[in-house]
């Protein structure tokens, strides 16, 4: 199984971004993520991605997969018409980004579901129809560039399972997947022991509706998954710890990972924080172990 990183490239100097990528192949990582950031950098200015890719290249350091644009104004469930274009238009000069570097799978939240912010009285199904229209155009748009769409879960009532297991009934296509984001999950499957604390109900409050709870995500999502975002936390915040840090069941994670006959990649979405690299790329590695 592939192990592929998540950095944040575009914070670091240039100077500290060479020792990251020397640091990862002393290490003997090869996998990298293209990450949303690096797709804003490379909008802004080709160049950057150029200048990155020939770096990368250097140390023997490749893509894998892909994050794309996201936040409440890029996600394809964005409700506004004037401004859907934009959008859709920055996901297919993603996708054709992503062939160029023989990427095959690319990350996407389905979209916030603000009512507060959009100032309608939306319906859940409202902002369905906004992910449906938007996929009935990406969708061949990825297909001609050979990459898979893996919608990832998060809190909102709009990347729930009942949604997304939808969305993939819908459209049975070899080109839309699952990516499963081990902490978003945490956080559905356990934030109703914190009441007050946890960050889940707000989203769902905006939209006037009541919180559903997550059980089995991950066993769910199995069927369709073909990458997911491995990270831990206390099932309160999304705080990107290294696997065992939090309350995650790793044990569980892991069995349902290797029952995934779609999955391509691992990706290590943990903050790097105050952890070395090295330590890090030991605690992935001792989970693909088991995989």
């Amino acid at each position: 199984m592939i192990l592929t990183h998540c950095l944040p490239w575009t914070q670091w100097s240039r100077e500290d971004r060479t020792t990251r990528m020397r640091e990862l192949a002393e290490l003997g990582e090869t996998h990298i993520v293209l990450t949303s950031k690096l797709l804003e950098a490379a909008a802004a200015d080709s160049a950057y991605l150029i200048t990155f890719a020939e770096e990368m290249k250097s140390f023997g350091l490749t893509f894998t997969d892909c994050h794309a644009f996201w936040g409440t104004w890029s996600d394809p469930g964005m409700p506004v018409p004037e401004w859907r274009e934009v959008m859709l238009l920055r996901h297919r000069m993603a996708f054709r980004l992503c062939a160029r570097y023989g990427i095959t799978t690319m990350a996407f939240h389905t979209g916030n579901t603000f009512n507060s912010l959009f100032g309608k009285d939306l319906k859940l199904e409202d902002y369905y129809r906004s992910l449906t229209d938007s996929l009935d155009i990406l969708l061949p748009e990825a297909e001609k560039c050979g990459v898979i769409i893996a919608l990832e879960n998060q809190w909102t009532p709009l990347n729930h399972t009942g949604v997304l297991l939808r969305v993939m009934e819908k459209y049975r296509s070899p080109y839309l997947g699952l990516c499963y984001d081990s902490g978003h999950g945490n956080l559905t499957e356990k934030g109703m022991q914190f009441p007050g604390q946890t960050c889940v109900p707000p989203v769902w409050n905006d939209l006037g509706a009541p919180v559903e709870w997550e059980t089995d995500l991950a066993e769910k999502f199995s069927p369709w998954m073909v990458n997911c975002h491995l990270h831990d936390n206390n099932g309160i915040s999304d705080e990107h710890k290294l696997p065992g840090e939090g309350t995650l069941d790793w044990s569980r994670i892991i069995r349902v990972l290797r029952g995934s006959p779609r999955l391509q990649c691992i990706q290590n979405e943990s903050k790097l924080g105050e952890n070395t690299m090295a330590r890090v790329c030991s605690v992935f590695r001792n989970l693909l172990r088991e995989l």
